[in-house]
């Protein structure tokens, strides 16, 4: 660890002392690194979950391997969590490695989703001979192609860039200004440049990755047109199995398509950032940052940034629930339901939180220290307001997942109805129901749920 001091004392202070208008975003980086790491870990116990279901199927191995890779991707920031040394950049070298790979292999997962959800044009990517290997020769093939491109330019450096370690952390001879030099360490064959430490803001440590060949940039924007394709093949796909009276396949190429299109709407908006830093800097570059001198195209430039990366935690975040769903809704008790819960109280804990931030930074632009007051305005309101602020999300989120049960849970439910026909339960139905829930592996906690499901459409249908 660098001599920043006590940890808890160091995120405060980077967090509460975030100045767009000055380009100190530590805090914003910290928060970021944070939300990348729960993500990764949420993507990864959902994989588990798939494959867990039914580990032999070809479409729960094909989309466990896909929401691996996302959760690998939604780490980009991991390194800079920490207060690390300039000792951790060779193991910063080797992620990123992993990051361009994953990035490749989903790219091919994307378009290879009609092997499971085919089309009219794509129905030869049903043979079995096909869909039954995709989840492991799609992970061969992209290592190959990776390592294509590190032959053909040169190396590491020359495909995916290096690292770059700045340390403000060490004595510091200040100027009259309250700057000095940077402690700068580069990864191997990465060209020198400066960084300047702040007197106020010291001190702070962090890693800066560099751009590569023009490849590592196109990788950064492709998967956002390959989501764009999958999302009209899904719906051509959804639109045919719905037509062929195919509901279940119908209903996950739907959310499929509803994944695919989240991705390429918020992703989208990513790249037109990372075009706009493009066009203002030549390239899309971390490393830049250190060497941009004018205040404003350094804010903008943090614009830019971090809308990438919020992008890449959404949107994993936001395809893991829906792809999630869409596999295992009709095999595991509840699912659909549990990740209705998640899903709102992510979307309410990120909207409220990217409020909370934007409010404070806003505040603190007219009134010094008024960073608290913009807290406040959001966050009181946030407290109070939660319950109608969750049930629009919750509509929202059901809207998206629709309410889906097991094929217990549906001979439940037709049991139910049998039963409820005179809107009366007696002593010997609710014996028989009882024995059919044990029958059919069902808990009591489920088995309310279903009943208050059932009893609620029966009275909004005689409404």
């Amino acid at each position: 660890m660098a001599g920043v001091g006590a940890l808890l004392p160091y995120y405060w202070r980077t967090v509460s002392t975030m100045d767009f208008s000055i380009g100190w975003t530590m805090g914003l980086t910290h928060i970021i690194s944070l939300l990348g790491l729960i993500t990764s870990i949420a993507l990864f116990f959902l994989a588990m979950l798939i494959i867990r279901a039914r580990p032999k199927a070809a479409e729960n191995r094909f989309m466990t391997v896909l929401l691996l890779a996302e959760s690998w991707r939604v780490l980009a920031q991991w390194y800079n969590l920490f207060p690390l040394g300039p000792e951790f950049i060779p193991i910063i070298q080797y992620y990123r490695v992993v990051w361009y790979f994953c990035g490749i292999l989903c790219i091919m997962l994307y378009l290879s989703t009609v092997a499971f959800y085919p089309t009219k044009l794509t129905k030869f990517m049903t043979k079995d001979s096909i869909k039954n290997n995709l989840w492991w020769v799609l992970p061969v093939f992209s290592a190959i192609l990776l390592g294509m491109m590190i032959t053909a330019n040169g190396g590491l450096q020359g495909t995916i860039g290096g690292t770059m370690h700045v340390d403000c952390s060490q004595d510091m001879v200040f100027d009259a200004d309250g700057n000095a030099p940077a402690a700068l360490t580069y990864s191997s064959g990465m060209a020198e440049t400066t960084g300047v430490c702040n007197k106020d803001l010291s001190p702070y440590v962090y890693f800066v990755p560099e751009a590569g060949s023009g490849l590592s940039t196109l990788l950064l924007i492709t998967p956002v047109f390959s989501a764009t394709i999958a999302m009209f093949m899904m719906r051509s796909a959804w639109k045919l199995s719905k037509a062929e009276g195919r509901d279940d396949d119908a209903n996950e190429a739907r959310s499929l398509f509803i994944g695919f299109t989240g991705k390429a709407t918020i992703k989208g908006m990513a790249v037109i950032a990372i075009i706009a830093t493009t066009v203002m800097f030549g390239r899309f570059n971390l490393a830049d940052m250190t060497t941009i001198e004018n205040v404003d195209q350094l804010v903008i430039y943090f614009y830019c940034l971090y809308a990438f990366l919020f992008s890449i935690l959404l949107t994993g975040m936001f395809e893991g629930f829906m792809f999630t769903y869409a596999i295992l809704k009709n095999d595991i008790l509840g699912i659909d339901e549990k990740l209705r819960q998640a899903f709102s109280t992510t979307i309410f804990a990120g909207l409220g939180g990217i409020m909370l931030i934007a409010a404070t930074e806003t505040m603190e632009g007219y009134i010094p220290g008024g960073g608290l007051v913009g807290g406040l305005i959001i966050g009181a309101p946030l407290v109070v307001l939660r319950k109608p602020i969750f049930t629009v999300i919750n509509n929202f989120s059901t809207m998206l997942m629709p309410e889906a049960f097991t094929k217990a849970e549906l001979s439940y439910i037709e049991a139910y109805e049998i039963a409820m026909e005179d809107r009366i339960i007696t002593e010997e139905e609710r014996k028989f129901l009882k024995l059919q829930a044990k029958t059919l592996g069902l808990d009591q906690e489920r088995i309310e749920y279903i009943e208050s499901w059932y009893n609620t459409n029966l009275e909004n249908e005689e409404e």
